[in-house]
């Protein structure tokens, strides 16, 4: 090759390539120092891309990660209340079955009925104090409830938490038939039970014989509530429409086919030979004689079977003759608040016929905490004939019947003293069962006796109705009534905690995937904008090297122009 001095060719590469090196070496030195492969686009522009995606999408999640944290800890908030509420539930349905039973006195049970309500309060006052971060929780107003649980939006997770105050739970079914005046054979189907299929019973016989009955029904429907939902309880019971005044029965006075015979009783039945000699005969009849508080007789058949009564047990029992077959009332009951829906053949001899009216009623917590309505604690079988309560027999033709009757005067034995007021014996065709008992007088000579059979006779479309209830547990079937009430309200307050279960699973679930992607997220995001320092140490020390050789290498060929010079010597 020639020499050149002007132009100085190796120089110019080695300069060429030492700057290359030194750009390298830049870089190299930039992603030891910084930890990135890429420090800006220009190192990787698709790399980098992607890197700032992921790496984007690993923080979303992380953000989703603290939502769900945050989810799971209003959700157990809100389980924990609720686990109070239950416990008070629990308090409260002890209380009731202390009380569900007639060693209570009337005081007892309304201390018992005093503790309920201050309970009730606590678990109101739960229901709407329970709040996170300023959100009411139990109150109702918690409702599909959204949680962004992904890194792209309307990735979420639903939660509901239902109301829990006593007004919104323990909604609980009462319905309760007519009372059943007829024998027969009965077959009872209790129709889309679970909103779909019908349960068909097998047919029961309704007769006076022991194992039949509203009490052989009531046993095949509760022997299934599980599956139907549906429970039952009968009451079977004749009571006199007043105090029991002297009488005699007949020769063939007879109690479910058993006979009695003539027996002698005297006023309120004072030595007891009535009740004696009904019970005497109790286990052949099933049935079961007491007086009431109020001196009437009171006929019981505690299996459930009917109570028919033949020959004539006498006015002054009080029990009229269309009171002498009995059959008894059916109460149906259903925790989850839903009409019950039945259907099936020959369904009066259970009091659930088509021309029957069925008294029925959903009641929630709160209201059994106050005093009963007539209509409620007949749906739920308070008493044994349609009405109850305070007995009081109305009928719209009474005055007019009682005036055709020859006057009030006391030798009739209607009277109240001077027979001329007549509001003391009824008032708006009311007459009440004290002022009937008395005013009938039911005399030995045969009058009154007389007048109150020809009552019966002539006023067949007699009705019984009854007044408002005291509230709660204040009475034996309150008591019971509560019982069955917050036996719903427990199982309503069991279904929103199982809800919450069920979503804190699923948060749990959601955030232990997320966890798991946001690793692999940021793995894959490490392994494109992250260095190797390995490799790049290796690289560094190239170019390091390079570097070096490069400079020596310039200095070379400038000393190779020094050559030339021996030329021009």
């Amino acid at each position: 090759m020639g020499f050149r001095i002007n132009t100085n060719i190796g120089a110019m590469n080695a300069h060429a390539n030492s700057t290359i090196t030194a750009r390298e070496l830049d870089k190299s030195l930039s992603r030891l120092s910084s930890g990135l492969r890429i420090n800006s686009a220009a190192d990787d522009a698709s790399g980098m891309a992607i890197a700032d995606s992921l790496r984007s999408q690993a923080a979303t999640l992380g953000q989703a990660i603290n939502n769900g944290n945050d989810a799971i800890g209003i959700l157990q908030t809100a389980d924990k209340a609720m686990d109070e509420q239950l416990k008070i539930l629990d308090t409260i349905k002890v209380k009731a079955t202390q009380a569900a039973q007639d060693g209570q006195s009337t005081k007892t049970r309304n201390m018992l009925q005093a503790d309920i309500n201050r309970l009730m309060e606590e678990l109101d006052n739960i229901a709407n104090t329970t709040a996170f971060n300023g959100k009411q929780l139990l109150s109702g107003n918690f409702i599909n409830q959204e949680f962004q649980l992904g890194a792209q939006s309307n990735q979420t997770v639903k939660a509901s938490i239902g109301p829990t105050q006593s007004s919104k739970i323990g909604v609980t079914r009462f319905e309760t038939g007519s009372q059943a005046k007829s024998s027969g054979v009965t077959q009872l189907t209790i129709k889309n039970y679970n909103g779909v299929d019908d349960f068909k019973f097998q047919p029961v016989v309704i007769s006076t014989s022991v194992g039949t009955g509203l009490g052989a029904l009531a046993e095949e429907i509760n022997r299934v509530s599980d599956i139907t939902g549906v429970r039952a309880n009968f009451l079977v019971e004749t009571t006199g429409v007043g105090p029991i005044k002297a009488g005699v029965t007949s020769d063939d006075f007879k109690i479910n086919g058993v006979t009695i015979g003539r027996i002698e009783y005297q006023d309120s039945d004072q030595n007891g030979s009535l009740v004696a000699a009904i019970n005497s005969v109790k286990d052949s009849t099933g049935v079961e004689a007491s007086r009431d508080a109020n001196g009437r007789l009171v006929l019981t058949s505690r299996d459930g079977r009917g109570i028919k009564i033949d020959g004539s047990i006498g006015p002054g029992s009080g029990i009229r003759k269309q009171d002498y077959e009995n059959y008894g009332r059916l109460s149906l009951i259903k925790n989850d608040g839903k009409d019950i829906l039945i259907s099936g053949s020959n369904l009066s001899a259970i009091g659930m016929g088509t021309a029957d009216m069925i008294s029925q009623a959903s009641v929630s917590l709160r209201e059994s905490k106050g005093r009963i309505d007539t209509n409620v604690a007949d749906a739920m079988g308070f008493n044994a004939y349609k009405g109850g309560g305070k007995m009081i027999i109305t009928h719209a033709s009474v005055s007019a019947w009682m005036s055709a009757q020859g006057g009030m005067s006391a030798g009739t034995g209607f009277s109240v003293g001077s027979g001329n007021n007549y509001s003391q014996i009824y008032e708006g065709n009311v007459v009440t069962v004290t002022a009937f008992s008395i005013a009938f007088g039911f005399s030995s000579d045969g009058s009154g006796a007389t007048q109150f059979a020809n009552f019966q006779t002539s006023v067949g479309a007699m009705t019984i109705a009854a007044n408002d209830q005291t509230p709660g547990v204040t009475t034996l079937k309150g008591a019971m009534a509560v019982m069955d009430i917050v036996e719903t309200a427990t199982a309503n307050l069991d279904a929103i905690r199982a809800d919450i279960g069920a979503v804190q699973n699923q948060i749990t679930a959601t955030l232990n995937n997320i966890s798991v992607t946001q690793v692999n997220i940021k793995s894959a995001e490490s392994n494109i904008r992250d260095v190797d320092f390995a490799a790049e140490s290796a690289n560094f020390s190239k170019y390091n090297i390079l570097a070096q050789s490069g400079s020596y290498a310039m200095s070379q060929a400038n000393a190779v122009q020094q050559n030339v010079l021996k030329l021009l010597q």
